[in-house]
């Protein structure tokens, strides 16, 4: 249906020239001059509310280093007028400043409860009452001695899934980091390591964020890394493998039929060029000849690296010659 401008024009100028309209528009101003005079009345009432303090610290010296767990925010219950809780705690967006000049000596700072009442109320305003604190007061170690440069040791438990395989150990970035303390301390810390990692079922190589172990007396810096696990999946080799004879008297010489057998592992799919040959070792044992009554003897896998899974032997037993020599 085509909508004729005109007549809407003609309809909003009868319905505002209408009784009805004005009242309605009298009505919604009251309601208006009403809600205001009553948030004016009620902000004037005593309220309490809660706000999160930001603490900050200015002029510290850029030799300082925090051996303590700085606090962000300061959780503070606080009682006032409603107006002054809207302006002072609502639309200043309430900061708590700590000059380190004033408050910090000799390795400590000690902002105390009288500090923290008396700078809450130049924040809150002097009429506030203070009634709940979640820190009353802080107390930090810091020390203004060089860090030192210790390794990151991944502390884990790494499962890969059937048919994966961890290929390489892991690594974490940064694989050094910085440790803060007071000299004594620094002295017995070689290293530093990853809180513990439970990996189970990796199908793929898998970053992780790791927070670092706390030491006591010490801040590690940064105080988290990336945990990398390269995780690959296996595929089947094949190699044929040349038999050892040992254990042969002198004078004598073994001859096997045949002297190579076919073995069969998995390998991480980057390893699938690799020559593995001399990695396997292969042998059977003279001195079995006495108590083998099928004139055979057993073949037996001396040697092959870990990266090698699941290897098995097409045949395990062959035959053999003894060569007067």
């Amino acid at each position: 249906m085509d909508i004729n401008p005109e007549n809407v024009k003609t309809r909003w100028k009868n319905l505002k020239a209408s009784s009805g309209f004005h009242n309605v528009v009298l009505f919604l101003e009251f309601v208006a001059v009403s809600a205001l005079f009553w948030m004016i009345l009620a902000l004037n009432d005593s309220a309490q509310n809660n706000f999160n303090v930001k603490v900050t610290f200015t002029n510290v010296p850029d030799t300082v280093t925090f051996i303590s767990d700085i606090p962000e925010k300061v959780h503070v219950s606080v009682r006032d007028k409603g107006t002054n809780l809207w302006r002072n705690g609502i639309l200043r967006h309430p900061a708590l400043s700590i000059n380190f000049k004033e408050y910090g000596d000799n390795g400590v700072l000690r902002f105390t409860k009288n500090d923290m009442m008396s700078s809450l109320k130049s924040v809150f305003g002097s009429s506030a009452q203070i009634t709940a604190l979640s820190t009353d007061s802080i107390h930090l170690i810091y020390t203004t001695n060089k860090g030192k440069r210790v390794p990151v040791l991944v502390d884990a438990k790494i499962m890969p899934a059937s048919g994966s395989i961890q290929e390489g150990d892991a690594k974490c970035v940064p694989s050094y980091v910085l440790v803060y303390g007071e000299q004594d301390v620094l002295d017995t810390i070689y290293n530093v390591e990853t809180e513990m990692l439970d990996l189970q079922d990796l199908s793929e190589t898998t970053q992780i964020e790791s927070n670092l172990k706390k030491i006591k007396g010490a801040r590690i810096l940064p105080s988290q890394v990336k945990v990398t696990v390269p995780i690959e999946t296996l595929v089947k080799k094949e190699a044929l493998i040349t038999i050892t004879p040992t254990n042969v008297p002198k004078g004598e010489s073994l001859l096997l039929f045949p002297s190579k057998v076919p073995v069969q592992y998995y390998v991480a799919m980057s390893r699938l060029g690799d020559d593995d040959d001399p990695s396997i070792e292969l042998q059977v044992d003279y001195d079995q000849i006495s108590k083998s009554a099928s004139g055979r003897l057993h073949v037996e896998v001396v040697r092959y690296p870990d990266r090698l899974q699941n290897l098995s032997l097409k045949n395990d037993s062959v035959e053999y010659t003894i060569v007067k020599n």
